[in-house]
């Protein structure tokens, strides 16, 4: 009987599974290869071939994951990775879905799958610098530092771990450490752009806004065109002053990503700091058009109509921003500003509590809020306000120098010059500052004090004085002048024009051929003036000249003391013929004629006080006299109420000053506020009434009713500030006594 050989079931059946074995492998190989090489769409298919295969391969299945990941199937990637766990876990595919889940700020489950991973191999790098990250970016800055520092114990060299221990210690406040951290990093790999980036990134919450541009700039040379990294630069400029460089840096960012919101912004914030508000304007737009909510651009938006004196679409935009913004502190103040140009004090008040109720440190909000305060004459409450800001920043030059504003307004001037001199030694080139010291002194006589002083309104940035540059070189009062020429030129306003155009005899005396540059409206009255070998207007050729000199910085070259001011008058004269013609239209004198002016150029930075409205003259128009009106611009206020008073008014036939020059040769009296129809006056040698405010222009001086640069002139003072009523009073018994 023959021995059976036992069947041998499944042998061929074993021989395929080593087949399909192998063939798993090499497609395992070449995914993981392509895989690598980023080369997705191959490696899922390699990977798929495998899983078709052999559904439980843990591997395959881990790795299918990650690429799903990769291509953005978050949720695919979760279910591959948790079922290649459930069939034998593995350390890596813990940490994998740890990061899957880190990225889905699922927190918590995240920490959990780390943590797994740390059980099984406590040694993994990867995982524990995963963790950190997850613990940083949920705020347990403590947790993910300790996290870190486990993986550099472990591989002391490992550059994630290291550059990440950084932002933990940098959020954490601890910035000499995060530095350190950070230099560390360099150290493994001296190219790692992004820790040059975050080392600027420390050194600029230092206000080492030096070193972080250095660090920055390293940056760059190695990742050019980044635009995170040229748009924190641009910031840092902005920090150092180069806002100009600044604006170019956030350009390059926006050039290479034209939808970077932060970068649109930023430049908009650069081209308002630069007054090109229109363009700011254009950015924030940019930046809306892909942001509605945007409550920042909104607001810049509103800043830049604010410098453009839009006031009412200022506050339109303040109040969008706040709606999307509700109670932030820089809205509300810029809102407050917006209010104040208004002259809605209430309101602006309001505005600026309201920053201050959620930001009592705001200094800027409270030095804001003096300015409201004193424009409505409550000095004492300005004080406190401004005090309170240099409280919160004694080095806050701008709140030192308002503070001395409001004590010049309270005549305290040796109070206000000391808080003139806090300004100054917070910013050397507080130019407002030095010109406000040369104000106190030049009111008190003290010229030679003065003079210098004065001198700094040309180094006012806003000055016109910028765009007046000439090759010649300036005359300064020591130069030679004999055979010479000499261009002065006119500045500020009619007035200051008309009181310092005397000097030009005292030039030709010193032997200088005079080429005098004054407003096209002065123009023609000039031709009177002796010393002027030519005069031009304004914006016609210039003649060759030797030296220039701007006509208000003539008194400081001459070294001018109350002594020696050239008082003689008249230097101007009114053209016989003009005064024949208006002598004709005013007709017979048949009672005291009195000339009227009671409003200025309402650009001038002070018009708010020193011009009045109309009606407040009212009580002066006595039905004996006959009333002039010298009003070239008369405003809206004023029309109705002039047309139904009984003085006469010829602001249509006035063509320029040599129209009103001549009209002063007919009138026995000229009552003005301190416009430059009250220096004509002067200078014409008029009898002259000047109307000034509590606070006059220096050139009326202190307690005095003459004025040593117009003997024809007589001063009325208010007793205290806004109080025309007053000083109208002071008129009124002074007209009885002159009739």
């Amino acid at each position: 009987m023959e021995l059976e050989h036992p069947h041998q079931a499944g042998a061929g059946a074993s021989v395929d599974n080593a087949a399909a074995a192998r063939r798993s492998a090499a497609n395992l190989d070449r995914a993981r290869d392509w895989h690598g090489s980023g080369r997705l769409d191959d490696a899922a298919r390699e990977y798929e071939a495998v899983l078709v295969r052999e559904p439980d391969n843990a591997h395959a299945l881990h790795l299918y994951g990650v690429l799903e990941y990769q291509r953005g199937a978050a949720a695919k990637a979760e279910s591959l990775i948790r079922r290649s766990i459930s069939l034998g876990a593995s350390a890596r595919a813990l940490s994998d879905l740890g990061a899957i889940l880190a990225s889905a700020a699922r927190t918590d489950e995240a920490l959990e799958q780390f943590e797994a991973a740390l059980r099984i191999d406590s040694q993994d790098v990867q995982a524990l610098v995963r963790k950190g990250n997850t613990l940083l970016a949920a705020r347990r800055y403590e947790a993910a530092l300790e996290t870190f520092d486990r993986a550099l114990e472990i591989s002391p060299l490992t550059l994630d771990a290291l550059c990440n221990r950084g932002s933990a210690l940098r959020a954490l406040q601890r910035y000499q450490e995060a530095l350190e951290s950070y230099e560390r990093a360099l150290t493994v790999d001296p190219r790692s752009f992004e820790s040059f980036y975050n080392l600027g990134n420390v050194l600029r919450d230092l206000q080492r806004y030096a070193r972080a541009l250095h660090n920055y700039e390293r940056a760059l040379e190695i990742a050019p065109n980044h635009p995170e990294i040229l748009s924190v630069r641009g910031l840092t400029l902005v920090d150092l002053g180069r806002v100009k460089e600044a604006l170019a840096s956030f350009n390059e960012a926006i050039a290479t990503r034209p939808d970077f919101v932060e970068a649109l912004y930023n430049s908009a914030v650069a081209l308002e700091r630069l007054g090109r508000s229109q363009e700011s304007m254009q950015r924030c737009d940019r930046v809306l058009a892909l942001d509605s909510r945007h409550s920042k651009a909104r607001a810049t938006r509103g800043n830049a109509l604010l410098s453009l004196q839009r006031y009412e679409e200022a506050l339109s935009e303040y109040a969008r921003a706040l709606e999307m913004e509700p109670g932030a502190t820089d809205v509300l103040c810029n809102q407050g500003t917006a209010l104040h140009r208004l002259q809605r004090y209430e309101a602006a008040l309001y505005s600026y509590d309201a920053a201050l109720a959620a930001n009592q440190e705001f200094a800027e909000a409270w030095c804001n809020r003096g300015n409201v305060l004193q424009d409505m004459h409550r000095y004492e409450d300005a004080l406190q306000s401004f005090d309170r800001a240099i409280s919160i920043n004694p080095k806050y030059a701008i709140a030192w120098f308002n503070r001395g504003s409001v004590l010049l307004e309270m005549l305290r001037f040796d109070e206000a010059l000391e808080a003139f001199d806090r300004a100054i030694a917070c910013d050397p080139n507080y130019s407002d500052a030095h010109f406000a010291q040369g104000f106190i002194y030049l009111r008190q006589g003290d010229l030679a004090r003065g003079w210098p002083k004065y001198e700094w309104r040309l180094r006012d940035p806003k000055s016109e004085h910028n765009e007046r540059i000439f090759s010649q070189p300036r005359w300064t009062g020591v130069e030679p002048l004999d055979g010479r020429t000499l261009l002065v030129h006119a500045e500020q306003g009619f007035g200051d024009t008309v009181q310092f155009c005397r000097y030009a005899q005292q030039l030709r005396d010193a032997g200088a051929r005079v080429v005098l540059e004054v407003q096209p409206a002065l123009r023609s009255l000039m031709a009177s003036l002796q010393g002027p070998a030519q005069v031009i207007a304004r914006g016609e050729p210039l003649p060759a000249f030797d030296y220039h000199c701007p006509l208000l910085s003539l008194p400081y070259a001459f070294q001018t003391d109350l002594s020696s001011i050239p008082g003689s008058t008249p230097y101007l004269h009114a053209d016989p013929a003009l005064v024949e013609k208006w002598a004709g239209m005013l007709g017979l004198r048949h009672r005291p004629r009195v000339g009227l002016a009671w409003s200025g150029n309402p650009e001038h930075r002070n018009d708010r006080n020193r011009s009045i409205e109309f009606a407040t003259l009212l009580p002066l128009l006595r039905p004996d006299i006959d009333w002039i009106s010298l009003q070239k611009v008369v405003r809206d206020r004023d029309a109705a109420l002039l047309d139904a008073a009984p003085v006469r008014t010829f602001d249509t036939d006035i063509r320029d000053f040599s129209d009103t020059a001549a009209i002063m040769q007919s009138l026995d009296l000229i009552i003005s506020v301190d416009t430059a129809v009250a220096h004509l006056a002067g200078a014409l040698n008029r009898p002259v009434w000047i109307l000034v405010t509590h606070l006059s222009e220096w050139r009326w001086m202190s307690e005095r009713e003459d004025s040593p640069w117009y003997p024809s002139a007589r001063v009325f003072r208010q007793p205290a500030p806004g109080r025309w009523a007053d000083v109208v009073e002071q008129v009124q018994a002074a007209i009885a006594r002159w009739i």
